[in-house]
Formats: structure tokens, C-alpha cells, sequence
């Protein structure tokens, strides 16, 4: 599991995406804990939605724990609910 960070901005986008190389050459399913998210920006949503269009193409998702209702806000006002598979938590 990847615990995203309380401030999820485009100076640590390099970091994670790491991180998610790492985990997609593990073979390993995503999962990403979001429950210490509390500002996002929308490079790291451009990120999320990135690696769920990888994973489809291999028939998976990330799956995802916890609660963000800044991410869950953030995602709708740029209409990628579906995309990030989130419409069944807002």
C-alpha cells in the first residue's frame, strides 16, 4: 500500500510516480491509502488519473483506502470521478 502525503502538490508528483513504477514492476495490485490528504493540486491528479489508464490497459485499478474529501471535491470539479473510479464515494 502507498500512503499518499497530507499535501499531495506537483513538487512531490516525481516522488510517487516512483513510488508507482516501483509497485507496477512488483506485479503487485495498487492500492493507495489517501486518508492523510487534506490539499491536492491538479498535477497530482493528472498523476492518479496517468497510472489508472496504465492499470486499465492491464485490466485493473487502483484501489483505494481511506477518505479525502478534498481529493473526493477535487476530482468531481474536474469531472474524473469515473476515471479514478471514485463516484461510488462521493
Amino acid at each position: 500500500m502507498i500512503k499518499l502525503p497530507s499535501e499531495l502538490a506537483i513538487n512531490k508528483v516525481e516522488e510517487l510516480h516512483q513510488l508507482f513504477v516501483l509497485e507496477l514492476e512488483s506485479g503487485q495490485s495498487i492500492c493507495i491509502d489517501i486518508s492523510d490528504v487534506s490539499k491536492v493540486d491538479t498535477a497530482s491528479i493528472q498523476m492518479l488519473c496517468a497510472l489508472q489508464k496504465r492499470l486499465l490497459n492491464f485490466d485493473q485499478r487502483i484501489t483505494w483506502h481511506g477518505d479525502s474529501p478534498i481529493l473526493f471535491e477535487s476530482v468531481e470539479q474536474l469531472g474524473l470521478t469515473e476515471i479514478l473510479s471514485f463516484s461510488s464515494k462521493i
